[in-house]
């Protein structure tokens, strides 16, 4: 039952395309300065029958798009969170966005790095068939300026670096259950997913030791993210029906991969490329829709098409 749900949340979401979100915290987006706390279904950290924490707030003192950026700060009520990253602010999506090809991105600003200040987090996650929440994947920038990404093995690894007071954008493209991790548009690491369920919720969050976090320009499935690396070397795709072949063409940039995902995440031709033009011989497998995530010379970029 679970993966036929599944598969009917992915068909629709191939056939209408995943809805498309970006939160920057704007007036126009109905945000106000102050307390994140029940704003557009925002939630804060709770502490207790009817208390919350406090300093998780919409702030003007720091952004990337427009002039407002949701600012974590510590609670001075409690001390440091030792069992790791619980305070901040958590968000639900309207609706369950599908596992099997998503990107999520956003922007990232931390004011802080020594041993006292805290490890801030970002991460994504989904219920099981019970409800139960369980995260999807993780990112982390610890306190001593080290990007972490959480490896096939559930164990967190080093994947990039940070500097303080500074901007960068973290994206996160999924295919199937595997995900490629990019800052500032350069590709840092690869992982799987910890859980193969729908996104339903992210959060930011801090270990409550020092140092304030910033994040702005969230955005959701948005086309431009997976296509802005080929701006100037883009490649096309075509099916043919006759020959049964995904046909790949790219005149500017080498091809140099390319895996092929049905429609219930299962990866079906993992297989690595070279030259300008490629066919894909798609005769063994059955009619549908599927995934497709193309390697080449000048990024990667993933496309959907229709084998009938």
């Amino acid at each position: 039952m679970k993966k036929i749900t599944l598969l009917l949340l992915m068909f629709l979401a191939f056939t209408f395309s995943n809805a498309q979100q970006t939160i920057s915290f704007e007036t126009s987006e109905g945000f106000a300065l102050g307390d994140i706390n029940a704003q557009n279904g925002w939630v804060v950290t709770g502490c207790g029958p009817g208390c919350f924490v406090v300093n998780q707030n919409v702030s003007n003192e720091q952004a990337t798009n427009g002039t407002l950026s949701l600012k974590t700060a510590v609670d001075p009520a409690f001390g440091g969170q030792t069992n790791g990253p619980i305070i901040g602010g958590f968000y639900d999506f309207a609706t369950p966005v599908p596992f099997a090809d998503a990107i999520i991105s956003y922007d990232v600003f931390i004011t802080q790095q020594d041993a006292n200040s805290s490890d801030f987090r970002f991460g994504v996650a989904g219920p099981d068939a019970m409800g139960d929440l369980f995260f999807t994947f993780v990112i982390d920038f610890d306190f001593e300026g080290n990007i972490k990404i959480v490896d096939a093995a559930g164990m967190f690894e080093n994947a990039s670096t940070w500097s303080i007071n500074t901007w960068y954008n973290v994206r996160a493209e999924v295919t199937g259950s595997n995900i490629v991790y990019f800052i500032d548009d350069v590709q840092v690491g690869t992982s799987v997913l910890l859980n193969d369920f729908d996104f339903t919720t992210f959060r930011f969050v801090h270990d409550n030791f020092g140092g304030d976090g910033f994040i702005d320009n969230i955005r959701i499935n948005d086309e431009e993210l997976s296509v802005s690396e080929f701006a100037f070397n883009a490649f096309t795709h075509s099916y043919n029906k006759n020959l049964k072949s995904l046909n790949l063409d790219s005149p500017q940039s080498t091809l140099s991969s390319i895996e092929i995902y049905d429609v219930l995440g299962k990866r079906i031709i993992n297989k690595a490329l070279s030259g300008n033009e490629e066919s894909i011989n798609l005769s063994s497998y059955t009619d549908g829709v599927y995934l497709a995530r193309v390697t080449t010379e000048s990024g990667t970029r993933t496309i959907k098409f229709v084998k009938n």
